[in-house]
């Protein structure tokens, strides 16, 4: 396989293809495909489909701007191909990068900045399509709220593609001269392939996991795949209709394009976004089809009509750029209003925004600038344009950075002060708080979890095997070790259970290192010691299960002398339950440890952070109404087994009746469900004074 300059030999090379006549009618239907993404994005928060049309058309023309560079010169040109597309797609793209950190910094809450950031800078370098399929699968980032470039998904696909189908067309033309088949049968064969297999692909990964198939190139491929298709059946289906004015062409042709362009502004009130890329995607795919076959047979004809009108073909020229605008603008409306959707005013001028955006850009960047010549002329001097313009994007992104840590290290220093933030202390002991801002910074709550129960000391929903991680005492300090046996500890202490208990990590430490523990955790993402779990179907009720079973072994192994577990739950229901724990409990007891069953946290399922940064530390809006969670004497009056010992610490997170979301200069919670790491470490020394009365006492009530 060859992808340099160097001509490919071919047994009887064709003479080069003239390049077909356009047919405007494609720019029409980019314009209609763009005011359907934005019309559902803007009032509708549903996907259309249009973005499916863009990578269809993306995948006609570069197959067949590839296959013409064959035709002239024996090769794809691969290095002239990437600069046409760097001088092409770059410039825009990483000036609303740069535009929307600063759009970022002016309108968007500073809870979502540190998210907004990794976004950024995945979309600045074209990988935001995994960047947002790992995150829609990271039980971490599950409490993230939209990105403001979060349509940059699309981009990375494109330019994984742009990547890909060089190397592709440049196979399956060396295969056909090795062979001597035609090249573009073989094309049409490798591409038949691909979408085949992808187009399987998508619909196994969208029954699996369709949150990540969503931005997966692998399920995106057959839409490329398709639009190549599309490039090399034209010429056969014009020969087939020798008289383009024929009738039967001139019917087939209007029925075909109006229901393609029915499709494409229906599809998106039928069709959920839970079905893409999966076969709902096959409806704007095939109408887009539909549209260009149609103007193929017969230009200007029945839905061409619309498609060519000046408006909708000036639609078709911003396409690019209104794409790139209407959603940062969008998410910082609905940021500024509190908003879920538009109104129809505040959408209009959402659109009108954008519109003005766009066209500025495109006058200025595809327009202006390449009648400048400047990056134009050479490959060398496209992709130092590029370049230029990713240093942008990237040095807005650091400067975001830069400002980040350096609030978090204002902060961070201030809150070592423990008078200034006694945090829990306020609720057991009624000390004063002083005036001080509160800590963790909204900046960076999302991220204020013990690093060592985020990585390799944490099962995921998914895994199976328990992941035992240690924490011995040493000279004062605790330190992870992953494999010590605790000798010389006053005692072995397991904390076993989902995000609930690994919460607590900074509080047992704090303890531990008081009382001269050994800790040893066992945390599984989402998973609850409940027993019956591998009968509810479930692939993660599987895995909890066994998972569950494996480390009731470890702890049998191991002979702690107590175990810490859920003693009830405030899950999705926002509402305090009592799951029947009673056969795990027996389990545990029967290795010979006490069991500490703890009651527990409230989960206010709005994000705390966002609240405050939105309305304010004191906020009612941001306050928890205790009683709404809790029946206070239902867990006092839970029966459990002889050895286990139930501890209730809300009241050292609830003030009475209400649980506010700063309690001594401390915030908290990082999202809408857990404890910050730095209130959990205030709750250290009450959680260990129970835990040292249960190891002093284990046969107590």
């Amino acid at each position: 396989m060859s992808t340099s300059d160097t001509p490919i030999a071919t047994p009887a090379p064709a003479p080069p293809a003239a390049r077909p006549p356009r047919l405007r009618e494609i720019d029409g239907l980019r314009g209609l495909a763009i005011v359907v993404i934005a019309v559902y994005h803007i009032w509708f928060d549903r996907v259309s489909g249009g973005v499916d049309v863009f990578l269809l058309l993306s995948g006609f023309f570069i197959t067949a701007s590839l296959l013409r560079s064959v035709d002239r010169t024996g090769s794809v040109a691969p290095l002239a191909f990437a600069s046409r597309i760097v001088r092409r797609i770059f410039p825009p793209a990483l000036v609303v990068v740069a535009a929307s950190v600063a759009m970022t910094v002016l309108w968007l809450p500073r809870a979502t900045w540190i998210q907004q950031l990794g976004d950024l800078l995945s979309a600045a370098l074209y990988y935001a399509n995994w960047h947002l399929a790992f995150n829609s699968v990271d039980y971490l980032s599950s409490n993230n709220g939209a990105s403001i470039v979060q349509h940059y998904w699309s981009m990375g696909v494109q330019a994984q593609f742009y990547v890909l189908w060089p190397l592709l067309i440049a196979a399956a033309v060396g295969l056909a001269a090795r062979t001597g088949r035609s090249p573009r049968r073989t094309l049409a064969a490798a591409l038949t392939l691909v979408f085949a297999a992808s187009f399987a692909f998508a619909l196994w990964e969208t029954a699996a996991n369709q949150a990540f198939a969503y931005f997966d190139l692998r399920a995106r491929l057959w839409q490329f795949a398709a639009g190549g298709l599309l490039a090399l059946a034209l010429p056969r289906l014009r020969t087939a209709f020798t008289d383009p004015a024929a009738p039967q062409a001139t019917w087939t042709a209007a029925l075909l394009g109006w229901a393609g362009v029915a499709v494409l502004l229906g599809a998106g009130f039928f069709l959920e976004s839970t079905q893409f890329p999966g076969l709902a995607a096959l409806w704007p795919v095939g109408g887009a089809c539909a549209v260009v076959i149609a103007a193929s047979l017969s230009p200007g004809a029945g839905a061409g009509r619309l498609l060519n009108t000046g408006f909708v073909q000036w639609l078709g020229d911003l396409s690019y750029t209104l794409y790139l605008w209407h959603w940062p603008i969008l998410i910082c409306y609905l940021s500024a209003t509190g908003r879920d959707t538009a109104t129809l005013p505040g959408g209009l001028a959402v659109l009108a925004a954008a519109t003005a955006l766009a066209a500025a850009t495109h006058w200025a960047l595809e327009r202006r600038l390449p009648a400048t010549g400047l990056g134009q002329r050479t490959r060398r001097g496209a992709f130092a344009l590029g370049a230029a313009f990713m240093a942008l994007a990237l040095a807005a992104c650091a400067a975001l950075a830069g400002y980040i840590a350096y609030e978090r290290d204002r902060l961070a220093e201030a809150a070592n002060d423990p008078a200034r933030y006694p945090g829990a202390a306020v609720l057991a002991e009624g000390v004063e708080v002083p005036e001080a801002d509160f800590t963790p910074s909204t900046l960076d709550a999302a991220l204020d979890y013990d690093p060592a129960l985020s990585g390799r000391c944490n099962q995921t929903m998914e895994g199976y095997e328990p992941i035992r991680c240690d924490f011995s005492p040493g000279d004062g300090d605790l330190e992870e070790d992953g494999a010590a046996d605790g000798a010389g500890a006053a005692a072995t202490v397991v904390m076993y259970g989902g995000s609930k208990i690994w919460q607590w990590l900074p509080a047992v430490l704090d303890a531990a290192a008081t009382h001269d523990w050994h800790v040893i955790a066992f945390t599984k993402n989402a998973c609850i010691i409940e027993t019956g779990q591998a009968d509810l179907g479930e692939e993660r009720y599987r895995s909890c299960a066994a998972w569950n079973d494996a480390v009731v072994a470890e702890i049998d192994a191991i002979g702690p002398d107590l175990v810490l577990t859920y003693g009830s739950r405030v899950g999705y229901e926002a509402y305090e339950t009592f799951p029947d724990y009673t056969d795990r409990y027996e389990q545990l007891l029967a290795t010979g440890t006490a069991v500490v069953a703890l009651r527990d946290t409230p989960s206010p399922r709005f994000d705390i952070p966002l609240c405050v940064d939105l309305n304010g530390p004191n906020a009612n809006e941001c306050t928890v109404d205790r009683a709404s969670y809790y029946d206070e004497g239902a867990f006092a009056a839970l029966e459990v087994p002889a050895g286990v010992h139930k501890v209730d610490l809300t009241g050292y997170i609830c003030d009475g009746g209400a649980c506010p979301p700063v309690v001594g200069n401390v915030l908290v919670y990082r999202d809408d469900a857990h404890l910050t790491n730095t209130y959990a470490a205030t709750l250290g020394p009450y959680l260990g004074a129970e835990l040292a009365a249960v190891l002093a006492d284990p046969a107590a009530g």
